[in-house]
């Protein structure tokens, strides 16, 4: 907890290049110019002007578009499809575009397309204009800035209950890489990222692994912003989320049953299906060529038997996979990203889930693309993922629920460590318990624990927000964290007996949990659970600020502003915004902090004072909090 540190910073601005690059560049902006002003509303950029498409040629060309993303859904026991997914698995970067806060929690989405990325191959520069559509739901996240992403925030208001008609628009410079002159560097971090501008991420962040290609380059111009910056990428990327299901269906009954929809845009249905099912480090998987629409197979999920040591077992099923996605279209190393990309995610997390390549037929009415100039190929692979619920998994989480209420810490505190397990799908899970359960104390509980951000947070804290590997979490600090939660379903008594427990553990620590700022930042930051805990917002506020200023200490002067980004994605620092807020303390808190920043140098944030830097990091904690996330950015990563 507290120690994710991933690199949110934007690339170096550009060395000086070779002539042969600079005309490759310069010769390419102009058409980029033309793209017009696009007004900014809640971090959705709007329509540019009209005269944006004349600057692309419509004629067709030698351009090859491949694709590839993966949508994701969940079966409850039984094949109901659950709701709830709009959850992160792991951080994006910070640098990537997004919907506010508040338009991401979508409780009623049963859909997640997670990092569709489009590549580009061209023998010379070309200039393009691309757009997604999505009949059945909306697009949340992209890189790099869009001219065109629609619903408004007004039109998505006017229809909260029915998101759909989501469209994304980029008009994009395509640079190939044979432009470059072979004598510049192309090894990530190297002269070619900067020069590029490419925008710079930690050296373990997952989303390196897409740029592992031997694609062209995309530029657009951000007219969200003053003066309009160029982004550079090596691909577009997109996420969204829907309200429609995927065409599988998977039940736990017989084995393991699946069926698919018959559906015209299907053709002869979907290919390469893996059953996967990783419990207690180990995994197996059986593999099927094929299903029918309209076809139901049983018996599909490997038994415990067959399962290998699941590093072994990483490897087996990510060579197959990856055969299996050049099979559907992919180049090499296109497929080898996209399993890179999810390693963890699809071999080492724990549950039941199917894979399967869905046919293009289905994508291109699913999410219809537009290109052009027209492209001599356009390879669209999508896989799908259902993760499927147990009997046994859905009878443990509702055991689990009902036992945060009982008196017995020790089940209290095993029954919230499971439910923290379960990541990105707690929230799923818990929606589908209050509806099939008969105990009305459980279903009163599940109610109230949608309304905590152990539940809501968009992004699972059990996973590193960089690389994506599980975070081990000291008994101690799990503890914290369930009296913060107990406070917050309003058992008020057993918050109180889990902290008093905790001061206890606490007061045996080698640094004592009265101690000053300059004292264990573990201990500050237990002690402002603790506080939290028992209702003192104000003092537990306090005590998260000092726990910030001494990891804001720790950052040395001069430091890119990155290493303070994290901030915040990290608990401590949300916590100190929330109790700030329930102690009615919050807009005094960012005038005050304003104050301090306007009597401050401009680049304090890097340079500064111990005191400057931490203001600027306490104000975007607040400022997160109240969805103003561009001017949050603007604080932590202001060189």
């Amino acid at each position: 907890m507290g120690r994710i540190r991933p690199n949110f910073g934007r690339g170096v601005a550009g060395l000086a290049l070779s002539v042969g690059l600079a005309v490759v560049v310069a010769g390419l902006a102009p058409s980029s110019a033309r793209l017009g002003e696009a007004g900014k509303t809640e971090a959705v950029a709007t329509q540019p002007s009209s005269d944006a498409p004349g600057a692309v040629d419509p004629k067709p060309s030698g351009l090859v578009v491949h694709e590839w993303g993966t949508f994701l859904g969940m079966n409850g026991s039984d094949g109901a499809a659950l709701d709830g997914m709009y959850h992160e698995e792991h951080a994006l970067p910070s640098f990537v575009h997004a919907r506010s806060r508040d338009q991401l929690r979508l409780p009623i989405m049963f859909l997640k397309g997670e990092t569709p990325v489009i590549y580009f191959y061209t023998p010379q520069p070309v200039q393009v204009r691309v757009g997604v559509g999505f009949p059945h739901g909306i697009w949340t996240q992209w890189y790099p800035q869009a001219a065109v992403v629609r619903p408004s925030l007004v039109e998505q208001a006017e229809s909260p209950d029915r998101l759909r008609g989501g469209r994304i628009c980029w008009f994009a410079d395509v640079i190939p890489a044979s432009a470059v002159p072979k004598e510049i560097p192309r090894n990530p971090g190297g002269l070619l990222q900067r020069a590029f501008d490419l925008p710079a991420t930690s050296r373990d962040a997952l989303w390196n692994f897409a740029r592992d290609v031997d694609a062209a380059f995309v530029r657009t111009i951000d007219r969200t912003q003053p003066a309009g910056p160029a982004e550079y990428e090596r691909f577009l990327f997109y996420r969204g989320l829907g309200q429609a299901r995927l065409p599988l269906r998977a039940e736990a009954r017989s084995g393991g049953t699946l069926a698919l929809d018959r559906d015209p845009t299907l053709g002869d249905g979907v290919r390469h299906i893996f059953v996967l099912r990783v419990e207690d480090g180990r995994g197996a998987y059986q593999y099927r060529p094929a299903l029918r629409p309209g076809e139901e197979v049983t018996g599909l999920i490997p038994p415990r038997d067959k399962a290998l040591p699941l590093a072994q077992f990483t490897r087996a099923v990510a060579d197959d996979l990856a055969a299996r996605l050049i099979e559907s279209g992919l180049y090499p190393k296109e497929a080898r990203a996209m399993v890179n990309t999810w390693t963890n995610s699809y071999f080492q997390s724990e549950g039941i889930r199917i894979l399967f390549v869905l046919p293009q037929s289905w994508t291109d009415t699913f999410i219809p693309i537009s290109i052009v100039p027209q492209p001599k190929q356009v390879v669209r692979v999508m896989v799908g993922r259902l993760e499927l619920l147990s009997p046994e998994r859905e009878r443990l989480a509702e055991a689990a629920v009902r036992d945060l209420a009982g008196t017995d810490s020790a089940r209290r505190q095993r029954a919230f460590g499971y439910l923290r397990e379960q990541g990105r799908y707690v929230e799923p899970i818990v929606r589908r318990i209050a509806r099939t359960t008969r105990d009305d104390q459980v279903r009163t509980l599940c109610r109230r624990l949608l309304l905590t951000e152990f539940v809501t947070e968009l992004r699972a804290t059990i996973h590193h927000a960089g690389d994506g590997k599980r975070l081990n979490t000291e008994v101690i600090q799990l503890r914290a964290h369930l009296a913060r939660v107990l406070r917050e379903i309003g058992l008020a008594a057993e918050a109180r007996a889990e902290s008093v427990a905790l001061w206890q553990e606490l007061r045996k620590s080698p640094e004592p949990p009265g101690r000053s700022e300059a004292g264990d930042p573990g201990a500050l930051e237990l002690r402002g659970a603790y506080l939290e805990a028992i209702g003192d917002d104000g003092r537990a506020a306090e005590t998260y600020a000092r726990r910030v200023e001494s990891y804001v200490r720790s950052v040395k002067p001069g430091v890119s502003p990155d290493a303070l980004a994290w901030t915040r994605d990290w608990w401590v620092g949300r916590a100190y915004a929330q109790c700030l807020v329930r102690a009615g303390k919050a807009d005094a808190t960012i005038a005050q902090l304003e104050e301090t920043l306007s009597r401050s140098n401009p680049v304090a944030c890097s340079q500064g004072t111990t005191g400057e830097r931490t203001a600027r990091v306490l104000l975007a904690l607040l400022l997160d909090a109240q969805d103003r996330r561009d001017r949050a950015s603007s604080l932590v990563l202001r060189p």
